[in-house]
């Protein structure tokens, strides 16, 4: 399975992710490793970009280090992350590729508190969402797109009372209350305008997780 989760913080992609994985290992009898093991590359928002497992010797003082980059740099770290993803390794057709925002990352956050990737200037991250997203259909067709989203009083709700099943996921977060509105916007436009044929949302606003993972086995069987 190909798949991609994206949306705004605090929607429940990590959560949904976990579930995700029970669902996967059962349905093809293998064994699931509970967090902090992940089996999503969940590594491409910033300050957290260090692979969840294997990098413990160093994933604390990176992420604090990251924020030291200027934006030339950043954006080319950024862009390697989003290119090596692209590999033979992980695009097989019997390899399972699961990401968490990927590309869609940097198109909403880079403009908005990365310093780079605005309309126009070099490594426009909007327009690379169009470069990227033909090499996925092109090495990928059988992706998965799902937007996690929720709405924006809930989002709100959600940031205020730390609201989280991964509290240590939010820490040194660049989220600002004020933007959710507009960040649940510019996640929703990339996925109405992306064109991977598998796509569907999942809203978390009033759902248990049960009904989360329930509502994402009920779409994505079909298309497997």
């Amino acid at each position: 399975m190909k798949l991609i989760l994206m949306g705004c913080e605090y929607a429940g992609k990590r959560t949904l992710g976990v579930e995700i994985s029970k669902w996967w290992h059962k349905r093809n009898n293998t064994e699931f490793t509970p967090p902090p093991s992940i089996d999503f590359h969940d590594h491409f928002t910033v300050p957290w970009v260090v692979h969840a497992i294997g990098h413990e010797h160093h994933k604390e003082v990176s992420e604090k280090k990251i924020l030291d980059l200027n934006p030339g740099l950043l954006e080319h770290f950024q862009r390697y992350q989003t290119d090596y993803h692209m590999q033979d390794g992980f695009v097989a057709k019997d390899a399972d590729h699961w990401n968490i925002d990927w590309y869609y990352s940097d198109a909403v956050f880079g403009p908005l508190y990365y310093g780079f990737g605005r309309p126009g200037e070099y490594a426009d991250r909007w327009e690379g969402v169009k470069h990227y997203e033909e090499t996925v259909m092109e090495k990928m067709p059988d992706m998965v797109l799902v937007l996690v989203k929720a709405a924006p009083e809930k989002i709100k709700e959600r940031v205020i009372a730390g609201e989280s099943l991964f509290p240590e996921r939010h820490e040194g977060s660049l989220m600002k209350t004020e933007d959710i509105d507009y960040i649940l916007d510019r996640f929703q436009t990339l996925y109405d305008q992306s064109i991977i044929k598998n796509k569907f949302e999942i809203d978390t606003s009033s759902a248990t997780v049960k009904d989360s993972i329930s509502e994402f086995v009920s779409n994505v069987e079909p298309i497997l």
